[in-house]
C-alpha cells in the first residue's frame, strides 16, 4: 500500500453523530409524522443545496417548514435539534487528536451549511487541529461532485497521491478516488485506526 502523508477527514458520520430519524423521533414521535419529515426535508433533494449554501438558512425554515407542514418555530427548532444531535464519535476524535498528536498534516472536507459549520467550531475543539477546512456550503460546490476535491488539492497544495480521505458514504469515496486521492469508507473508529496505519506506517499513533 502506498504511503501518504496527509489526511483528510468528513465530518458527519465520522466525527460527529448523524441519525436524522433519532432527533426527529425527539419532537415528533409519531411515526407517520416523523417519516413525512424525514422524507420531505432530510432526504429531499432540497437538502442538499442546503448543504451546498444554494439556499441560506431562512430559506431552508420556509421552504423545507411549508413543504413538511411545519410552522417556522417548529422548523427552526427541528435545525437545532439536529446540529445538537451531532455529537462527538469518541473513538475518531481520539484517532484524531493522535493524529495531530504525531504531526500527521489534518484537513477537513464535509458538506454542512455554514450555519452548522459556525454553530459545531464554537462547541468542539477538535477543529484547531485542522491546518484547512473545506465547508460546502461556504463554496457552492458539494460531495460527490468533482469539484470540491479538485478546491481542496488547488487551495491546500497537497498532492493527491499523498493523501487519504475518510468520509462514511461510498459514493464520496469513489469520487475522490476519481480525483487521485486515496480514500477509505468510514465503518468505525478501530477498522479506520488500522487501515491509516496501513497507509502512514512511519507514524506513531
Amino acid at each position: 500500500m502506498p504511503s501518504v502523508r496527509n489526511v483528510i477527514f468528513d465530518v458527519g458520520g465520522v466525527l460527529l453523530e448523524w441519525d436524522p430519524p433519532a432527533f426527529i423521533a425527539q419532537l415528533h414521535p409519531d411515526a407517520a409524522t416523523a417519516a413525512l419529515i424525514r422524507q420531505q426535508i432530510f432526504e429531499h433533494p432540497d437538502w442538499h443545496e442546503f448543504d451546498r449554501g444554494a439556499i441560506d438558512l431562512d430559506q431552508a425554515v420556509d421552504v423545507f417548514g411549508k413543504r413538511a407542514g411545519l410552522t417556522p418555530g417548529q422548523m427552526r427548532e427541528l435545525l437545532r435539534t439536529a446540529n445538537d444531535s451531532l455529537r462527538p464519535i469518541a473513538g475518531t476524535v481520539k484517532l484524531l487528536d493522535d493524529l495531530a498528536a504525531a504531526g500527521v498534516p489534518l484537513y477537513l472536507l464535509s458538506n454542512m451549511p455554514v450555519s452548522t459549520y459556525e454553530y459545531l467550531v464554537k462547541k468542539h475543539v477538535f477543529f484547531k487541529h485542522f491546518r484547512h477546512l473545506v465547508i460546502s456550503g461556504a463554496i457552492l460546490m458539494i460531495k460527490p461532485q468533482p469539484a470540491i476535491y479538485k478546491h481542496l488539492v488547488e487551495t491546500t497544495g497537497i498532492v493527491p497521491a499523498e493523501s487519504v480521505f475518510i468520509d462514511d458514504l461510498l459514493k464520496n469515496v469513489i469520487a475522490a478516488r476519481e480525483c487521485g486521492l486515496h480514500a477509505i469508507q468510514f465503518r468505525g473508529p478501530d477498522d479506520c485506526r488500522a487501515e491509516l496505519r496501513d497507509y502512514l506506517p512511519h507514524a506513531k499513533f
